[in-house]
């Protein structure tokens, strides 16, 4: 059993080796512990009393994503508490993981814990595998200032992981100007190393905030979402909504129709829909309401009943709640009389292949090409389609699993729809 204080022996100790413990570590009367250089601690019971607190308690100081705290929790269960220092701002922001669902012990059976802060630009100081602070519909896109200047690695290394419900601790000068977040709307968000996204689809912000004891808890993680790099975002602005597609076509009345998709929506209020006749001028000529917090698909239409011949340009705009908007990539219509009127589709068949329906109204020339989640293209192919249905595939067969985008154009149309690879 150890003790820590005075601690200047200790300190020194673990800024040059690992600290292996069978038994507990017993933090009393602000005793602490600073891990520095790429060090970590090894707690060897894995019972949640490896680390207990007596007195007023302990502190551990981690301050970067390689100082560790390496418990070696195997396949139990139970409340696990990391306390947690931010020594610059004298705060303490514990860390607590409840599993809930015990992992299955492989080679290693641990799990290592750091958190750090740094900037208000996430991006220059990211975990190791992150790459972004956009998403994978906008990776280019940096929305650091909204979300808190700090980032936790909770990295389980278990054959399979274990379900966890989680608990951060924040400080609130790091989510301070010139981040523009709102604390209540903290939520925590996740880093997905299989699909190189922060997963607002997949895995939207969780949790809620307690601004008086600045705890975002109740971050339900089951183990095929246990993945390791964590920060807290405001959900409002998640890292952000997913459009799945937004197409225009013309309908039987020969007027322009916008078609979209959505897959998750946070503070949606309502979309509005703008045209153009020279590319540069828009104009409002209506709105669609939002689903305002959703993570199903969900489809919207509008019809332009004053369509008209020629060249038009259509875009679609998202307005939060709270006011903030999206304009998307603007869209051509080359006027319904000379259109031919076509319904294109594609989706993943999950037989190794990409479906692609074309119901055309005359014969016509087709390129379908498939995108990663950075623009790289990774298949293309040319497609024939004749007057009436045509069916065509894609073979992925050799495409690794994620997230994808499929683009299929010609000279006067052009559909984009996310498609999703899982092995």
């Amino acid at each position: 059993m150890y003790f820590l204080r005075p601690i200047f022996t200790l300190l020194f100790f673990l800024s040059i080796h690992n600290c292996v413990s069978q038994g507990q570590l017993v933090m009393d009367n602000d005793g602490y512990i600073v891990i520095t250089n790429g060090a970590y601690l090894v707690i060897g019971n894995s019972n949640a009393n490896g680390i207990t607190q007596t007195g007023t308690g302990g502190r551990i100081i981690s301050e970067g994503e390689g100082n560790k705290v390496r418990w070696m929790v195997s396949n139990a269960t139970g409340t696990y508490i990391i306390p947690f220092y931010e020594n610059g701002e004298a705060v303490e922001i514990p860390l607590t993981v409840q599993i809930t669902g015990a992992g299955t012990a492989g080679a290693t059976n641990r799990i290592d814990f750091s958190t750090y802060d740094g900037n208000s630009d996430n991006a220059t100081y990211m975990p190791s595998g992150v790459t972004n602070m956009g998403n994978v519909t906008v990776p280019t896109a940096n929305n650091s200032a909204q979300v808190t200047d700090r980032f936790w690695v909770i990295d389980a290394n278990h054959a399979t992981k274990p379900s966890v419900t989680m608990s951060f601790t924040y400080v609130d000068a790091e989510n301070a100007a010139p981040n523009t977040l709102s604390e209540a709307n903290l939520r925590a968000q996740r880093w997905n190393t299989t699909t190189a996204d922060w997963d607002g689809f997949l895995f939207p912000p969780i949790g809620s905030a307690n601004t008086a004891t600045n705890i975002v808890s109740g971050v339900i993680t089951p183990s095929a979402d246990f993945f390791g790099a964590w920060t807290l975002v405001d959900f409002a602005t998640p890292l952000p909504i997913e459009l799945l597609n937004n197409t225009i076509l013309c309908n039987e009345n020969n007027n322009v129709v916008m078609n979209w998709s959505t897959a998750t929506e946070t503070n949606n209020d309502f979309f509005t829909v703008e045209k153009s006749l020279d590319g540069i001028n828009f104009i409002a000529i209506g709105t669609v309401n939002g689903a305002g917090n959703n993570t199903t698909i969900q489809n919207y239409s509008f019809i332009d009943h004053n369509s008209t011949n020629g060249i038009s340009y259509y875009r679609l705009k998202q307005t939060d709640y709270n006011g903030n908007s999206k304009t998307y990539s603007i869209l051509i219509s080359q006027g319904c009389q000379s259109l031919s009127n076509n319904s294109i589709d594609a989706f993943n068949n999950q037989t190794g292949n990409i479906a692609i329906l074309i119901e055309a109204n005359q014969a016509n020339e087709y390129t379908a090409a498939l995108y990663d989640a950075i623009g790289k293209k990774i298949v293309s192919k040319g497609i024939k389609a004749e007057q009436g249905s045509n069916y065509h595939t894609m073979d992925i067969s050799q495409v690794n699993a994620g997230v994808y985008f499929i683009c299929i154009e010609n000279e006067s149309e052009r559909i984009t729809k996310k498609i999703m690879i899982l092995k």
